[in-house]
């Protein structure tokens, strides 16, 4: 008894004396810290003014612009990486920052990749790197430069989604694939492949036949001028920043299903699933795709009909793009 007291009476002790000394840690940061920001304030107006950065002076630049924010503890650089991405613009990487207490006073926090411009107040901070296209972009000209330079970088998605469906629609109107399964295919990665019906790139998709089962409507919504809202952001746009390869559902015929007691009509799909090759603007392979929802579904599961209906009917153009790809392209939607 008398050990376990000495026990629980060290295990306290150790408590006071670690929260004491964290304690004395966070003063210590924010001691520190005053003093970084005080001693920064020159030299970073000198590397923002120079012409061309070190990485030194590129470090400067960038911790004066995280320390303007309250919630950042502490800066350092560590192995810093500087790479000119175009004329006055450069990716940097190897600041670490801390907005946690326990990573300012242990070491520890995030290293982000960011994107250097020169414009017209010097050398500033335009954003984290993968939300400018790995500092894809010219130098801003404005007093606002993080705005700028994400302005430039939807503008050129924008561009990629146009010049994509332009080429789907010149695809769509050329000779039709003699080949079920695309031969020669490199594997194709779900960020660079679309998959739409062909009816969204008409002049008006709202002039559809009501159908249950709308493939890409979401990407549309976004991407598509005549289905666009006027400031969309360009989310879903930005995930396919270099587009090969587009899933076209075309010659769709699929009545709404509608149910009604203990029967219904619809319930079935057909298509042709045709994969076009942007660059050459080609349908390269192209095959029938089919789904008739079994009666028996109605029996186990008339409440949820519609929505097994469209799981089982995706599952199958998920599995017959599987097939017409040759596996190259598991495709999500």
């Amino acid at each position: 008894m008398r050990i376990l007291k000495w026990l629980v009476g060290g295990v306290a002790v150790l408590a006071v004396v670690l929260g004491g000394a964290f304690v004395w840690g966070m003063q210590r940061v924010s001691r520190a810290r005053e003093e970084r920001v005080q001693f920064l304030g020159p030299l970073v107006a000198r590397a923002m003014a120079l012409e061309a950065l070190s990485p030194a002076d590129a470090c400067l630049v960038v911790e004066g612009h995280y320390l303007k924010r309250e919630t950042v503890l502490t800066t350092e650089c560590k192995r810093v990486t500087l790479e000119t991405t175009r004329p006055g613009v450069m990716r940097f990487h190897g600041l670490v920052v801390a907005s946690d207490w326990g990573d300012a006073v242990l070491g520890g926090g995030s290293v982000p990749t960011l994107c250097l411009s020169k414009g017209p107040r010097g050398w500033e901070v335009a954003g984290a790197s993968h939300q400018l296209l790995d500092c894809q972009f010219d130098p801003p000209t404005g007093p606002e430069p993080a705005k700028e330079a994400l302005a430039q970088v939807e503008h050129l998605r924008r561009a990629w989604m146009d010049d994509a469906f332009a080429a789907v629609r010149a695809a769509l109107k050329g000779p039709d694939a003699d080949q079920e399964v695309c031969e020669g295919l490199p594997t194709l990665s779900k960020w660079g492949v679309l998959v739409l019906d062909a009816d969204l790139l008409g002049d008006d998709p709202s002039a559809r036949p009501p159908r249950t089962t709308y493939i890409g409507d979401p990407l549309g919504y976004q991407c598509l001028p005549s289905m666009k809202k006027e400031g969309v952001n360009l989310g879903p746009c930005a995930a396919h920043q270099f587009i090969s390869h587009v899933v076209v559902f075309d010659d769709i015929d699929e009545p709404p299903l509608q149910v009604a007691g203990s029967r219904y009509s619809g319930g079935h799909y057909s298509a042709v699933a045709k994969l076009v090759d942007v660059r050459r603007q080609q349908v390269v392979c192209q095959r029938p795709v089919s789904f008739k929802l079994p009666e028996e579904q109605l029996l186990v599961m008339r409440q949820n009909l519609h929505s097994e209906y469209s799981k089982q009917v995706r599952a199958a153009l998920r599995q017959q793009v599987e097939k017409l790809t040759g596996g190259k392209l598991a495709a999500e939607f």
